[in-house]
């Protein structure tokens, strides 16, 4: 090592490991002294007043700032300032750095995290739209402590407590939470007369108690002197489980015992910093969200907690590893800014999270298609081959990825049109949109830096100065180029390397010495590495300037006017090549603009900070340049028709809150069981965070030994089961390293070709099952698309993620936390109803797989099939709480493929269904070119409802054309902009209830159809069980609703074998009805006009049991 590399091993502004990072502190280990403050004091001179109106208010209204001191011998105290502020009656934040000696030093502006540029504007925005008056109290009577209170209007009591000890100082939480313990209910004897009913009925009564619900530990900020670096100690309650933590690796939901790394960093194959792959929760990954939920601290209340930490730069967690009580939050750079979230249940808590950080945009219907993408797509030829292999599969698409493969000498925003490569761009566009085939394609933040006069992206970058300028904080060390190092880990080493001696092993070598641009004002030079000699050297665009992003979302009016649909956003950290940068990116002392809402540098004009200290911003900006460009693009008149058009952005990481811009593939995995076993939980915990479309490369990008030419058919297999209902879904791979194929339709293929050469008849088997099994799973996808696109239309509503942890929807079952908690980490549910329970180890442990039914609900086997019209009869519904064994095994048996994936449906559930289609439904507006001659309308996809028994339940449907802005529910979630809403909520709220009752003791006198008859009459239902469905659309704002879904619903009343009903009856706007019973699959179908229900009242049909 020479005493360069000495030099910056010794730099703080470096990456150091969470587990290091707490060591150094638990040790004092660091330069500068460790500080904890002991107490805590109020003074009203610490408030920073604001003049409205000639009076002076409050900066905080809802928050006051504290002064914490610690003693030190025989010197003054050490002080700093400490500021509390709610956010809404339930959420409230702690604001702390080490710098902030003046009151002056806290702002009211906002990360980009926040919905709004500052805190104060949020809050009167959100208060306006939920119609919510609130103060916030302090009381300072109380000895020994302050108690800061969040108070509703006309409420006499507080919704939450801040205790804040003096001495020691600490902050306790307090709020009242309800019992919510699931009881035997008794129903009462519909024999007993109503006197006596009266009077022995007992009337519940709603538990409530006051509760502890978030305390830190005694002194539980430390910070380093002369830093930022800062440590928040929080109890964690015995019973807690804690879950979420965004894109982090492990193999659990709930999270413990461990350390966790936030950190923006290409580490392929999650290996990189601690060497053990996928399964090591400590690795940081691609995207930063620090974001989790703590549930159970309560068994059998509603209480459930959020904790997000705003820090552009590294957080480091200990989760339960130091101490099995203690959970401690670092930001090892600027201010330390932590925010609480309470609720009753995790539903509410996302809703009230997304209102703060910002609602996803609604996005469109064809993301929740079947994707494919390949590195290594390197002609047009390719490209149309693959589309055609999986129509004459009969194999749905939606989607194909184009990697830089298009590009012409790796220029971002160019397509190589030469002869072999992609001639006539728009001609193969053209043709692929019109086999309902949508393309994207990479674009990454590099301008590749050769001259070319033909690039105008590179040339009008510097003839504006829109480069991120090479300056450098060196810290008075006065370093020369050939003396600076950088670093970043590789397979659990830390590796140093010289810039000026080492370069990429690209095709047409790097010979620019480092001196030329080093710390000169030029623009900064690094370079992309795509693998196997491809890249560049390059510049960057200064995104964290307004104006570059404005002229960087311009830059794609090219690509689209050639066809490309939607953009793939890759390499965002920005990843540059370790021999360009620190952690495969910036160089950590490269000074940025942070153009930050949030003044982090506490001066008066915001300054350029190092890379560090705002790493993840750079990624952020990325994410919203490209959304605003892509939004703009009708303005070109080329591109005028897609006036109105949803656009979608798949980034590869970036940080909190890009949600509202884009959706997220988590990096480049590989082809292993490992990648497999996390890809299911990854994607429950980023839902968590609001993050509903999310997934892995199904099948892995990489290749693995000795699965080096494909992946290994029977882990494809089990993949394409898992992501069967997942909301991102794209088989995604890379030819570059000897892959030769990964699309399933090529495994059959394979065979095909090569029979005679495969002596092994298990590895004959799953070659061939590969195709008829994966295809059967992403048609019954398509059969269930109006399942996916309601879920993630209420995403955009709620914040509800479309899969869902069995925590989320069955949180009553307390076993989900304890012994059965295991089963958390793979089974999920789409929407509330559709359970998903797949196999994600390798065969062996399938003939007997166990699966776990969530409490007290019953579950019925799923008996929907794709391209079966209604179904098979139900199996016997099997009770809640129950663990059953499933025969899993890889067939190619027609009646067994769909047990594959074992699946189960909710008792109650009203799951919609419609036919299979080989791509999503795209509308085209007249202004498309060729739409009026040659685009032809999709036909309509009528929905069948498929109603189940058991308990009441109410679904939500949504139909609109699932392309177009104006059908946003805009009306239902806050405007946190100044722009007025533009037009919206122009699409159909369907909703289906079903009530099933014993008996009907009014002597209710209905209307009754007769079976297969336009008979109707009346009769009377006393003593009667029934099922009763009611199908409104509550909201009519899409006429096309016809041309969408056609000009009939039909709804499929399942029934259990031990009843069975010959009796229905139907009420409201009747028109032609048709009724059928089919004994062979126990059920009864009806059949009416789609206008019945788009009236006031809808339509109700009662089923009527004399069982």
């Amino acid at each position: 090592m020479t005493d360069f590399d000495e030099i910056k091993d010794r730099d703080p502004y470096t990456f150091i490991p969470a587990d290091e990072f707490f060591n150094h502190f638990d040790n004092d280990l660091f330069d500068s002294c460790i500080r904890q403050p002991e107490r805590a004091s109020f003074d009203e001179a610490d408030q920073p007043k604001i003049q409205i109106n000639g009076e002076a208010r409050n900066v905080f209204r809802y928050g006051k700032i504290f002064r914490l001191h610690e003693q030190l011998e025989g010197e003054p105290d050490e002080e700093s300032l400490l500021l509390i502020e709610f956010v809404r009656p339930q959420v409230w934040r702690i604001r702390f750095n080490p710098a902030a000696a003046s009151k002056c030093s806290f702002k009211d502006e906002n990360s980009r995290a926040i919905a709004c540029p500052s805190m104060s504007e949020l809050i009167t925005k959100l208060d306006g739209f939920e119609g919510l008056d609130w103060r916030v109290e302090l009381i300072s009577t109380v000895p020994s402590y302050y108690i800061l209170q969040s108070v509703k209007a006309g409420a006499e009591k507080p919704e939450v407590q801040l205790w804040i000890q003096k001495s020691p100082f600490q902050i306790t939480a307090i709020r009242p939470v309800k019992n919510s313990r699931i009881v035997e209910k008794f129903s009462m004897p519909s024999t007993i007369d109503e006197a006596i009913r009266s009077q022995v009925d007992l009337q519940p009564i709603q538990g409530v108690e006051k509760a502890v619900i978030w305390k830190t530990k005694p002194k539980p900020i430390k910070y380093v002197s002369r830093g930022s670096a800062t440590i928040l100690s929080v109890e964690a309650p015995a019973t807690a489980h804690y879950m979420g933590f965004g894109e982090q690796g492990g193999r659990n939901l709930f999270k413990s015992n461990t350390y966790m790394n936030y950190f923006n960093f290409d580490n392929m194959k999650y290996q990189n910093v601690y060497g053990n792959g996928p399964l090591d929760e400590r690795e940081p990954l691609y995207h930063t969200e620090p974001f989790w939920m703590e549930v159970a601290s309560h068994i059998g209340f509603q209480s459930v907690l959020a904790t997000m930490i705003d820090n552009y730069s590294h957080t480091c967690l200990d989760v339960r590893k130091t101490h099995q009580r203690t959970i401690r939050t670092a930001t090892r750079f600027n201010e330390f800014n932590c925010m609480i979230v309470a609720a009753d249940r995790i539903s509410e808590l996302l809703n009230v999270y997304t209102s703060i950080v910002g609602k996803p945009s609604l996005k469109p219907r064809y993301v929740l298609g079947y994707h494919q993408g390949c590195y290594g797509y390197d002609t047009k030829e390719a490209v149309l081959q693959c589309a055609q292999n999986y129509r004459d599969a009969q194999f749905p698409l939606d989607a194909i990825h184009i990697d830089v493969d298009i590009q012409r000498e790796h220029k971002t925003f160019t397509i190589d049109d030469r002869p072999g490569h992609f001639p006539q761009p728009k001609e193969m566009f053209d043709t692929l949109r019109r086999q309902g085939v949508k393309c994207c394609t990479n674009i990454t933040p590099h301008i590749n830096s050769a001259q070319d006069p033909e690039y105008t992206t590179l040339n009008e970058l510097l003839e504006n100065n829109y480069y991120v300028e090479d300056r450098r904080d060196l810290a008075k060390s006065d370093l020369r180029p050939w003396q600076d190092r950088y670093h970043y880990w590789d397979y659990g080493r830390r590796v140093v390397t010289n810039p000026s001696e080492t370069r990429p092993d690209y095709r047409i070598p790097d010979e620019t010495d480092l001196s030329v641009t080093y710390n000169a004002g030029k623009p900064f030079r690094g370079g992309v590495y795509y693998g196997w000699g491809n890249g560049a050297p390059g510049y960057y665009p200064n995104l964290n300037n307004h104006e570059v992003r404005e002229w960087w979302g311009k830059q794609f009016k090219y690509l689209f006017e050639c066809g490309v649909e939607f953009i793939w956003q890759d390499m965002t950290s920005p990843c540059i090549a370790p021999e360009y940068g620190d952690m495969k990116s910036f160089p950590f002392r490269l000074l940025l603009d942070s153009d930050t809402r949030l003044d982090e540098s506490y001066e008066e004009v915001a300054v350029k900070r190092k890379a560090i200290e705002i790493w993840a911003l750079y990624s952020y900006n990325l994410y919203e340049a490209t959304f605003n460009g892509l939004q703009n693009l009708h303005l070109s008149n080329e591109l005028a028709w897609r006036k109105g058009r949803r656009n979608f952005i798949i980034g590869r990481g970036s940080y909190i809150g890009s949600h509202k811009f884009a959706g997220l593939w988590t990096g480049d995995n590989a082809s292993t069981w490992d990648f497999l076993s996390t890809s299911v939980v990854q994607v429950l915990g980023l839902g968590l965070s609001g993050n509903a479309i999310s997934g892995q490369d199904v099948g892995g990008f990489e290749f693995i030994e000795p699965d080096h030419n494909w992946a290994n058919p029977e882990l494809l297999i089990r993949w394409y089961g898992a992501y069967s209902l997942l909301p991102w879904f794209r088989n995604h791979y890379t030819k570059k390293d000897g892959k030769q194929f990964q699309e399933p339709y090529a495994y059959d293929q394979h065979y095909r070709d090569n029979m005679h050469h495969f002596h092994d008849p298990r590895e004959a088997f799953l070659f061939r099952a590969v195709l008829p099994v994966c295809r059967y799973y992403v048609r019954l996808r398509y059969s269930l698309m109006q399942l996916l696109y309601d879920a993630m239309f209420e995403n955009a509503v709620t914040g509800m993620p479309v899969a869902r942890s069995m925590i989320i929807t069955d949180d009553q079952d307390a076993t989900l936390f304890f012994e059965n908690k295991w089963f958390a980490n793979d089974q999920y549910l789409v929407g509330n109803d559709i359970l998903v329970a797949p196999p994600l180890r390798a065969e062996a442990f399938f003939d007997r797989h166990e699966v776990y039914l969530p409490y007290p609900d019953e579950w019925f086997p799923i008996n929907l099939y794709p391209d079966e019209p209604l179904g098979t009869a139900l199996n016997p519904a099997i009770g809640g709480g129950s663990r059953i064994f499933c025969k899993c095994n890889i067939s190619l048996e027609d009646d067994h493929i769909p047990r594959i994936t074992p699946m189960y449906i909710r008792e109650g559930a009203i799951i919609p269904k419609i036919e299979t289609r080989m791509s999503t439904p795209d509308w085209y507006p007249n202004g498309y070119p060729g739409a009026e001659s040659e685009m032809k309308a999709p036909e309509a996809n009528p929905i069948t409802f498929h109603v189940y028994p058991g308990k009441d339940n109410t679904y939500t449907m949504y139909i609109d054309d699932g392309i177009s802005t104006d059908s946003e529910p805009l009306s239902k979630i806050p405007n946190l902009t100044d722009e007025p809403k533009p037009d919206a909520d122009k699409y159909c709220e369907v909703r289906i209830k079903q009530v099933s009752t014993y008996s009907n003791p009014r002597n209710e006198n209905v209307l009754y159809q007769c079976p297969n008859t336009d008979q109707v009459t009346m009769i009377n239902t006393e003593e009667k069980c029934t099922r009763v469905l009611t199908i409104e659309a509550i909201q009519n704002g899409y006429d096309k609703y016809k041309q969408i879904v056609g000009g009939e619903y039909k709804v499929v009343f399942w029934h259990k074998e031990s009843a069975y009903s010959n009796d229905i009856v139907v009420g409201g706007s009747l028109g032609p009805i048709s009724v059928q019973h089919l004994e062979r699959i126990r059920a009864t179908v009806v059949k009416f006009a789609t206008d019945v229900v788009h009236v006031k009242g809808g339509i109700t049909i009662t089923l009527i049991y004399d069982n």
